[in-house]
């Protein structure tokens, strides 16, 4: 209910005082690939990248869209997404991103690896700007279905049934 009431705030708000990421993580059978959607206000976005980069404006969603953009943003959500599976790096690769109002949807796509347990989950978006940042995953890997919250305490779990 409360993870509910957060997302509804999460889309309504223009200006916001909550720190609050939503994803979704999901492992496909077919395509043997992690497919990933994360969901982030813009101006968090915007402003992790551009505090990296002196004097740069990025404009995402805009007619003045920094040319770099897609670049910049693939970088930082690589950088703040990591997934193990068997102990080794899974390579992400950074389809692209969306833009809607004050939320930007960002998409990954993994290459191809047969999941197996352990599978250790990383995601520290934001923990560099905010203390109180939380990361919601949705997480689904063959029959493992869980819902996760990442901190800046929290930034790594392992998914296994117990967890």
């Amino acid at each position: 209910m409360i993870r509910n009431l957060l997302l509804c705030l999460f889309i309504a708000s223009s200006t916001h005082d909550i720190h609050f990421s939503k994803s979704f993580v999901y492992y496909s059978t077919d395509a043997r690939t992690l497919q990933t959607v994360i969901n982030v206000f813009t101006d968090d976005l915007e402003n992790a990248i551009e505090t990296k980069h002196e004097g740069l404006d990025l404009e995402i969603g805009t007619d003045n869209q920094h040319i770099l953009a897609d670049s910049l943003v693939g970088d930082y959500i690589l950088n703040h997404f990591k997934f193990t599976n068997n102990h080794l790096n899974i390579p992400m690769n950074f389809i692209g991103f969306e833009y809607d109002y004050d939320i930007t949807y960002l998409y990954l796509e993994s290459e191809t690896f047969d999941i197996n347990a352990p599978n250790t989950l990383e995601i520290s978006l934001f923990f560099e700007m905010f203390d109180d940042q939380e990361n919601v995953v949705d997480y689904e890997g063959g029959i493992l279905k869980q819902q996760l919250m990442f901190t800046s305490r929290d930034r790594k779990i392992i998914l296994n049934s117990s967890n």
